[in-house]
């Protein structure tokens, strides 16, 4: 009967209607929060970032450095990697802890920022050798091509100090909101943080980019 093919179009139409925002919805469905990423802040940043809360003294960062160089180049062109340098790994006291936070942050100003990175991990954990004072940071700048000179004003300089103590001020947000644990931890927009390992199956380099990516575009 007509009424008959009426309702049958009803519930087509029912089941249409249902089955679009399931497929709209489909690819937030693939990430779940409390399973792939924590929501640990209310407020998100202006622009999209991510950003790995690190120290040159955690093997697991070091290890973590050749994932990030397969990801990062994977991540969307709006969406910035930072490195943030913490004090409170190992053995070294925290003033040894901020030389090297404010040894990232002068590398940060540099062109040879990766070389200068990848260095003083190759210092620590293949060489097997000390950052004791100043002068032995100095030494692998210079390594890299830094001029010394050039070297000890950006080190003393207003930026740079600025960029180390926004690291400090940043590790100490993150640790009272409790996200901020251990090493390496990454946020994105910081508001999301990265839950990476066998637990949540994010453990690929294509993987997390695409967590990444989706979750700086929330």
């Amino acid at each position: 009967s007509r009424r008959t093919i009426t309702m049958i179009k009803l519930v087509k139409a029912g089941l249409l209607a249902l089955l679009l925002p399931m497929a709209a919805s489909s690819v937030a469905a693939t990430y779940e929060e409390g399973v792939h990423y924590d929501v640990v802040a209310e407020r998100a940043t202006k622009k999209p970032e991510v950003k790995e809360f690190f120290s040159f003294y955690c093997p697991a960062c070091n290890n973590m450095e050749a994932l990030i160089g397969e990801f990062k180049p994977k991540l969307d062109k709006d969406v910035k990697f930072k490195k943030s340098h913490v004090d409170f790994v190992g053995v070294r006291d925290p003033e040894n802890q901020q030389m090297m936070s404010q040894a990232l942050a002068t590398a940060e100003v540099l062109p040879q920022k990766d070389k200068i990175v990848a260095a003083i991990f190759n210092h620590i954990h293949t060489k097997r050798a000390k950052f004791n004072e100043l002068a032995d940071v100095k030494d692998v700048f210079v390594a890299q091509g830094v001029d010394g000179d050039k070297f000890d004003k950006l080190y003393k300089s207003f930026s740079v100090r600025t960029l180390s103590s926004k690291m400090k001020r940043d590790q100490n947000y993150f640790k009272e909101k409790g996200a901020l644990r251990g090493v390496p931890t990454f946020i994105v927009n910081g508001k999301y943080k990265l839950n990476l390992g066998r637990e949540s199956g994010i453990t690929a380099p294509e993987d997390i980019s695409k967590l990444i990516n989706y979750l700086a575009n929330k």
